[in-house]
Parts: structure tokens; C-alpha cells; sequence
């Protein structure tokens, strides 16, 4: 009884492995069959994928071919469509062609037109100026009107006869021969106040007078000959001495003309050396900068040779009138 029971229970636990055996293999073979389906499904996943991309890491999808004569027709269906669109547009919002160039034709300028309408105007007036010669009838006619010769001279009016006795016994201005120029400008970027500019004339004595310029006379009040003069830098030179208040300048001109008209023997040094001291008195008084003729900077040096000048034309002018 005991041996049976003995290999009763050897032949269950034999069937037991037997059985735990069988279900191993059965788990692997399942286990390895399931990671064969997953990369197949993996595998055509990717495939799937990238058929269906058309990015560069997948390639182009290819949908279909098309028939060549079938591209060519819908090719040139869309071109005329489109052609006809743009037709249509640009009708109410046409922008007109661009005229070429031409770079040979001469180009109006507004002083041409100047000359034109000067030209257009001037032979109106050479025909109102051409002289109407009367024909032999009206000559007749004017010979009638005319009165006769009386024999009595016409006098001419008085007025008219001192007028012309005046402009002929008035000499023309001579030329002088030798003339001496001080310049006193402003400092670069300001300019004369016209007010300060005339208190000052007015404290050297200078007087406003012929010329629409200033004067220095002999004399302080006035009287006397002219020694020398001051004019303004800008053309035309003049002042207008009712707006010397909103005046302005860049500069004025000092200059002494020799001879002087009038003067003694002497006098012309005696002019130089005012004609210096009016023009430092001058430049000091408005600020500005003392120069010469040539518009340098003015310089002991260039004092004494105008000095030089002066003296060197007395002595010329004496040695002439003792011969």
C-alpha cells in the first residue's frame, strides 16, 4: 500500500514539472510572438509614415501621375483665366505708360522763358516805334498845316539855358592819384549795429553828407576841405541815414584820396595820421578787426609804409610845382 502511494505521489509531482514546464515554453513562445508582431507593426508604421510625408526627412508623396497633354490643358486654361482677370482689374485703375526720355531735347529753363516772352515781346514794340512814312497826300496836307516862317527866332527858356550852362561849367571829377584804404570789419560771424556804427561816426567827428557816405573835414564842425571818407563794405557803399537804427553791416572802408582838394602843403600827413587814429578809434569802439587794402591784418608795418606813401607824393607833388 505504502509503495503505491509512493509512486502516486512521484507521478503527480513528475505531472506538476511536466506541467510547469509546458506553460514556460508556451510563455516564451507567446512572449516572442507578440515582439515579432510589435516590429511589424512598428516597421510598417514608419513605412506609413514616410510614404505620407513630404518633408525632406520623409521624401515627396507621390499622389498620382498625370497625363502630359492633360497638364498642358489645364496649364493654358489657368493662363487665360488669369489673363483675363487681369484684364478686368486693371480697367477702372489704369496706370498710363511711362513716356521714354528723351535726352537730346533741351529742357525749358525758367531764364529761357525770360528771353522768350522777350523775345515774343520785342517785335511789338519795334512796331509801334517803326515810322509811318505818309504817303503824298497827307504830305500835301501836313505842307498846308504848317504854318509860315515869321521870321522872328524862337527864344529857348531860361530855366532850360541855365541848366545847360550849369552841366558845362562843371569840370568832370579828376581821377586821384593815389589812394589810401583802412578797413574795419566785424568779427567773424557778427556783424555793425547800424545805432552803434553812427554814435561812433558821430564821436569822430565824421559828418553824413555827398554820396550818401560820411565825411571827415578839416574841421571838426564840418567846414574845410573833405580829408577823407567812409563808405559801407556792401555794394552799392551808401547809408541811408533814417534807417541807420535797423542797419547792419560786415564791415566798412576808411579811404583818403590825394590830392586833397584844397589842401596846403602838409596837410596830407597831417590827414594820414588822423585818418590811423579814427580807424583804431573805430575798430575799438565796435569790436571789430583793423585792416588793410587787401583785407589783411593790419600792422605796425603796414602803418608806416602808407606813411611812406604819403610823404613819398608830398615830396613828388612839391618837386612838380617847383618846375
Amino acid at each position: 500500500m505504502r509503495d503505491w502511494l509512493t509512486v502516486i505521489i512521484v507521478l503527480l509531482i513528475v505531472g506538476i514539472v511536466l506541467d510547469a514546464v509546458r506553460r514556460m515554453r508556451q510563455a516564451r513562445r507567446e512572449h516572442l510572438q507578440l515582439s515579432k508582431n510589435a516590429i511589424k507593426a512598428d516597421q510598417e508604421a514608419v513605412g506609413a509614415r514616410s510614404s505620407d510625408s513630404e518633408f525632406p526627412s520623409g521624401g515627396p508623396r507621390v499622389v498620382g501621375v498625370r497625363d502630359e497633354n492633360h497638364a498642358k490643358k489645364v496649364t493654358q486654361s489657368l493662363r487665360e483665366n488669369f489673363e483675363s482677370s487681369k484684364t478686368t482689374r486693371g480697367a477702372p485703375q489704369r496706370i498710363p505708360e511711362q513716356v521714354t526720355l528723351n535726352l537730346e531735347e533741351a529742357v525749358p529753363m525758367l531764364m529761357e522763358s525770360v528771353e522768350e516772352e522777350l523775345e515774343d515781346e520785342t517785335p511789338i514794340e519795334e512796331e509801334i516805334e517803326q515810322h509811318i512814312e505818309p504817303s503824298l497826300g497827307e504830305l500835301d496836307e501836313l505842307q498846308d498845316d504848317i504854318p509860315e516862317d515869321s521870321g522872328v527866332p524862337v527864344k529857348a527858356e531860361p530855366k532850360a539855358q541855365a541848366l545847360a550852362s550849369e552841366d558845362l561849367d562843371e569840370p568832370a571829377p579828376a581821377e586821384p592819384d593815389e589812394v589810401i584804404v583802412f578797413n574795419i570789419m566785424a568779427k567773424s560771424g557778427t556783424r555793425f549795429s547800424g545805432a552803434d556804427l553812427l554814435n561812433t561816426l558821430m564821436t569822430e567827428n565824421m559828418k553824413f553828407g555827398s554820396m550818401d557816405i560820411f565825411h571827415r573835414h578839416a574841421q571838426p564842425n564840418g567846414d574845410g576841405p573833405v580829408l577823407f571818407s567812409l563808405v559801407n563794405m556792401v555794394v552799392p557803399g551808401t547809408f541811408n541815414l533814417a534807417a541807420m537804427k535797423d542797419f547792419e553791416t560786415p564791415g566798412v572802408s576808411l579811404f583818403m584820396s590825394l590830392p586833397i582838394e584844397g589842401a596846403k602843403d602838409g596837410d596830407s600827413i597831417d590827414a594820414y595820421e588822423l585818418l590811423v587814429d579814427t580807424a583804431r578809434n573805430l575798430a575799438r569802439s565796435l569790436g571789430g578787426e583793423l585792416k588793410d587794402e587787401s583785407r589783411s591784418v593790419m600792422t605796425q608795418q603796414t602803418m608806416e609804409h602808407g606813411r611812406q606813401r604819403v610823404m613819398e607824393y608830398e615830396r613828388k607833388r612839391r618837386l612838380a610845382a617847383a618846375h
